[in-house]
């Protein structure tokens, strides 16, 4: 879905953590949130791309959300969270998976609660990815846009390879945390 985010808008959010930092999606494009799955590797994939799963039968690359936004490297081992995401390829709506450290709450940021992001610098990619900020109780919590995580040629190669993935055709255990 389509994140316009501007300084004022009002919306329901669910954030998780992720490398000790608070972030969000808006809830319209939050698909589900899995824990425990085990994702299946693809040889030779972008380094951006953790791997696939099988969501409802089709596969759904899994993108490492920490490496994405350029967090030190660290084991995707303790990320035991999934967010399925719907994001916009060239007008078209796909699945994404996005790794996280932890599901928070869901949130409703009121017009004031939502301000612009600002600038992380030009060696950080962050800039191109967080749409803006929330006042959240006593913090913030980083408003991303999940339409602009992947250029139109990287989510096309992710859904290429994830097509490629040798999935099993039952899910190993995973345990849905929520449907939408």
């Amino acid at each position: 879905m389509a994140l316009a985010l501007v300084p004022g808008q009002a919306e329901r959010y669910s954030t998780f953590m992720l490398g000790g930092e608070h972030y969000a999606v808006p809830e319209s494009c939050v698909h589900e949130v899995l824990r425990d799955v085990a994702v299946t590797h693809v040889a030779a994939a972008p380094r951006f791309m953790r791997g696939a799963i099988a969501v409802e039968g089709k596969p759904v690359p899994v993108v490492d959300l920490g490496s994405r936004l350029g967090q030190a490297f660290r084991s995707t081992a303790a990320r035991t969270v999934i967010f399925i995401v719907e994001v916009q390829r060239d007008g078209q709506p796909m699945l994404l998976g996005l790794t996280a450290d932890a599901v928070g709450q869901q949130v409703h940021l009121g017009a004031r609660d939502v301000v612009a992001a600002p600038s992380f610098g030009t060696t950080s990619p962050m800039d191109s990815f967080i749409a803006g900020m929330g006042r959240h109780g006593d913090g913030l919590v980083l408003l991303l846009d999940v339409d602009r995580l992947l250029s139109s040629s990287e989510l096309l190669a992710a859904e290429e390879f994830a097509a490629i993935a040798d999935l099993p055709s039952e899910p190993s255990g995973p345990r849905n945390l929520r449907s939408v």
